[in-house]
């Protein structure tokens, strides 16, 4: 049996599966604890003998707490306690406790002894405290299994709802992922083109169709591989490659760089973008126009299934890079949380002049994750059992 199917299917059969325990085990233990002749707790308490009579006195009794268990979760909880209105829920609950009582009250002053005449069956012992009987059998019982059922919904209100919330967060992570990929600095593809264009204008034609392939490279990636769930780790050291070497192009002398890939990518995926997303933003605190010189050292390191990157560059000192950096590194540890959990190792330290990052990814781990999340979820449903 699939449990989860039982515990949280609105299938018509799982439902009535489920509600049908629900209620045998009640059965058992309301009829185990209950069905003696002396309820005063004083006296020795004689068990009544398994016969017909008992099944339809247990019968009718039970028939009670399921209209008043259905009474409190269907209606009441839905009505007054999920809307947060409970002095409504407390009045309505007593006088649910009045019915139950008056009713339980009927059926052993009346109805039960009519069972027993028309049974021709005589009790070994009459039952000379009705009232307790009455108060036991119903008052005291029924909110039982009524707090049985009202935890149980609760308890899967609360799941469901943590489930509905996990599902939203990867939904809105998957949506800025997709964001992700026209989040490319305007200044950058537009400067790009314009030093392209310029050394066309000085007849370098060979170097601008390079940069120019390097940008069409760049653009391609983006836009066609990380369709994907995962990128082929080789591609996107490639984009990074591509995109350092027209920022060289555009910064000039002014920018110092120094990159290096050790250990093989071979077949190696990775989420897309996720290392693309950390260099960008480097020169987006390199940017600032008073800073005479900048520079950026990068190191990528492969073992079998372990990736690091050490990204080192100078920074601006200014508030509004710091509130930049905080957003950035924000955004990459919900990626690696979705992507990665508990498989990776980000560490920052930012100093006035300098910032670096260290990343250390366990690669494989991506894709077993992003496919369970794409498992359907179950639909919050506040007044299923």
């Amino acid at each position: 049996m699939n449990w989860y199917n039982f515990i949280f299917s609105e299938n018509r059969t799982y439902r009535l599966s489920r509600h049908l325990a629900f209620w045998l085990l009640w059965w058992v233990y309301f009829t185990v604890s209950y069905f003696h002749y002396q309820q005063t707790g004083l006296e020795n308490i004689e068990f009544e003998p398994l016969n017909f009579p008992f099944f339809i006195k247990s019968i009718l009794l039970l028939s009670l707490h399921i209209i008043a268990c259905y009474y409190f979760i269907y209606h009441l909880m839905p009505a007054y306690l999920f809307k947060s209105r409970y002095i409504k829920l407390i009045s309505q609950t007593m006088i649910l406790a009045l019915a139950v009582l008056l009713s339980s009250y009927f059926l052993n002053k009346t109805v039960f002894p009519f069972i027993d005449s028309v049974f021709s069956y005589t009790p070994a012992v009459t039952n000379r405290y009705i009232l307790w009987t009455s108060i036991t059998s119903g008052l005291l019982s029924a909110p039982k299994v009524i707090s049985a059922a009202a935890t149980i919904i609760i308890l899967k209100r609360w799941w469901l709802k943590q489930k509905e919330k996990e599902r939203l967060e990867k939904e809105k992570l998957l949506t800025e992922l997709q964001l992700l990929k026209s989040q490319i600095h305007p200044e950058f593809l537009f400067s790009s083109l314009d030093n392209i264009c310029r050394m066309a204008e000085r007849k370098h034609t060979t170097n601008a169709a390079v940069l120019l392939l390097k940008l069409a490279d760049i653009l391609s990636y983006i836009l066609y591989e990380c369709d994907q769930n995962l990128a082929p780790l080789k591609k996107e050291i490639n984009a990074i490659r591509d995109y350092l070497a027209l920022e060289k192009t555009r910064l000039g002398n002014k920018l110092e760089l120094d990159i290096a890939v050790k250990g093989e990518t071979g077949e190696h995926l990775i989420a897309p973008l996720l290392l693309f997303s950390f260099i960008e933003n480097s020169f987006s605190h390199l940017s600032n126009k008073r800073l005479q010189q900048v520079w950026i050292n990068l190191e990528f390191q492969i073992e079998e299934n372990e990736f690091t990157m050490k990204l080192i560059h100078g920074k601006s000192n200014e508030l509004s890079f710091e509130s930049e950096i905080k957003n950035t590194i924000d955004k990459a540890l919900k990626r690696l949380d979705f992507f990665y959990p508990e498989k990776y190792e980000l560490k920052t330290t930012i100093e006035p002049d300098v910032m670096m990052t260290y990343l250390k990814i366990v690669l494989g781990e991506a894709e077993t994750t992003y496919e369970n999340s794409n498992q359907p979820t179950q639909q919050l449903s506040y007044a299923t059992v």
